[in-house]
């Protein structure tokens, strides 16, 4: 679409349409015409010489300045039309996470058959939608310097990423200082479009899996042996420190190139509540306090992302507030959208509790699922749970037995998740997409390295073909 198709409203092809038009652009214009230093610099010039060779009468000064005025001319009609015929189209992914760099597209499309557009500038703003939210604006900006005639230029533009929070970009401007630099020509675009930024994420240690070992041990009533033949093999990760030899998969690690383990999940872990309370004072917010928060978060989100890619888990995520909110489903990519952009737009609660968040949760919730809190203020859980309108004396203690208590503020959440050492995105799919292939390679030579059964009778010293 064209930047005259992009800018005229609808319904204004007639006569009263093209007034109303031109009253709109009287108003909030699209198009305006800004001299440059360079060229008021040059008018002056110019104007110092038409005084001098009229007050002198000289001709041939009146004839220099004459001739410079040429340029000045030239720029105020030619801006105009080295702008017609254009059109402009950004790319930018619906999210990305916290922390990798924002990549955004812009491609300028010429429509015109005889003429290039030359020296072509983009100026673009990305603002949060909060209002109430501290995050400054972004301002990507690009150059075109040369777009063939009936062709198309893209040009790639990577920034840091804002915080967390739902951002949209306003109008995009346009503008050429061709083809002298005196004059800058700008067109607004309307071309609004929303990006959400997802919370940053990380990975989650040995630590918090032996809480949720741990915890898990409570909800069954006993404890299980530690060692992986009680634990369902689940695919390969990254090798982290302190992981055990015996858990290295030799035959991936060679082929990659780095060590790579094996992970297990444990069995009759179906159902995971994560109950998040983002808790900050009215005034005088202490930034150590603000940081545990966003702490908070991030592990929260990274706990999402790992409960999500397994199939077969159950995933349930509150938060506390005024009204306090509860997002559950069976684990999937559309789930983990859901929950990860309900974390990015989480603001601080500064009113309500735990145990309205108890009693928002559903039954199946507090009979069976391992609960996770995590929290940024000092919470009495014995307390809360005896607050909750849904929790009784038996039902309370088995809530308390299978609770992992966090506290955010007090540092509790270090030894929990590492920094991310790749972008997040790619990160997630690699994590998807190889754990479930090298799960089938390790499959397939297991069952290669048993007895292969043949019409009903087993074939001895024999491997399936």
């Amino acid at each position: 679409m064209s930047i005259e198709e992009r800018i005229r409203p609808a319904g204004s092809r007639g006569v009263v349409g093209r007034v109303a038009r031109g009253f709109a652009q009287a108003l909030v214009p699209t198009d305006r015409t800004i001299p440059t230093r360079e060229g008021l610099l040059y008018c002056l010039v110019v104007a110092l010489l038409l005084a001098a060779g009229w007050t002198q009468q000289v001709n041939l000064i009146l004839l220099v300045s004459t001739l410079a005025a040429g340029p000045g001319l030239t720029s105020l009609i030619g801006g105009r039309a080295f702008l017609k015929k254009l059109s402009v189209v950004r790319r930018v992914p619906p999210y990305v996470f916290s922390g990798d760099p924002l990549v955004i597209d812009y491609t300028l499309e010429n429509g015109r058959r005889w003429s290039a557009a030359l020296a072509i500038f983009m100026e673009d703003l990305l603002v949060p939608v909060d209002r109430q939210s501290t995050a400054s604006a972004t301002a990507p900006r690009v150059f075109f310097p040369r777009v063939p005639p009936d062709d198309r230029v893209r040009v790639r533009w990577e920034g840091e990423t804002p915080r967390r929070g739902r951002y949209r970009f306003r109008d995009l401007d346009l503008g050429t200082r061709a083809p002298f630099g005196l004059v800058e020509r700008r067109v607004t675009i309307p071309l609004a479009e929303d990006i959400v930024i997802y919370p940053r994420i990380g990975h989650l240690t040995r630590r918090w899996f032996q809480l949720q070992r741990l915890a898990n041990e409570n909800r069954m009533g006993k404890r299980r042996d530690s060692s992986s033949q009680h634990e369902e093999y689940h695919g390969l990760r990254d090798y982290r420190s302190g992981d055990s030899p015996r858990w290295i998969h030799w035959r991936t690690s060679a082929r990659r190139g780095e060590l790579m383990v094996k992970e297990f999940e444990q069995q009759n872990e179906q159902e995971l509540a994560l109950l998040l309370d983002p808790w900050l004072p009215r005034t005088k917010v202490p930034p150590e306090l603000r940081d545990a928060m966003e702490e908070a978060i991030s592990l929260a989100a990274t706990v999402c992302v790992e409960t999500c890619r397994r199939q077969g888990r159950r995933m349930v995520l509150g938060w506390t507030g005024a009204t306090p909110g509860v997002c559950q489903g069976q684990g999937s990519v559309k789930l983990l959208h859901e929950l990860l952009e309900q974390l990015a737009v989480m603001r601080p609660a500064t009113e309500g509790t735990l145990s309205e968040l108890i009693n928002a949760l559903p039954p199946t919730t507090l009979r069976d699922s391992l609960l996770v809190i995590i929290s940024t203020r000092p919470v009495q859980l014995a307390e809360e749970a005896e607050r909750s309108a849904r929790l009784a004396g038996g039902a309370a203690r088995s809530l308390l037995s299978r609770t992992i208590l966090l506290n955010a503020a007090q540092g509790e959440l270090a030894e929990l998740i590492e920094g991310v050492g790749k972008g997040s995105r790619s990160l997630i799919e690699h994590r998807l997409t190889s754990a479930e292939q090298d799960r089938l390679e390790d499959h397939e030579e297991r069952r290669r390295a048993m007895p292969a059964t043949v019409a009903g009778g087993t074939r001895k010293g024999g491997t399936a073909p």
